[in-house]
């Protein structure tokens, strides 16, 4: 097994600056990226999400 590491980033750009990210977040997107967490963990690789 490879001990290679693979990055994958996903960068958002909300309307609205900070306020228009927070109502996005807090609704939508929130859901999405952890569904999106739980199966990469799933695979055995490690996800961070910085606001």
């Amino acid at each position: 097994m490879s001990n290679r590491k693979y990055y994958c980033v996903i960068e958002v750009k909300v309307p609205c600056g900070p306020e228009g990210w927070q109502m996005v977040v807090n609704d939508k997107m929130r859901h999405t990226l952890d569904r999106l967490k739980v199966a990469v963990e799933e695979l055995g690789g490690r996800v961070f999400i910085r606001y």
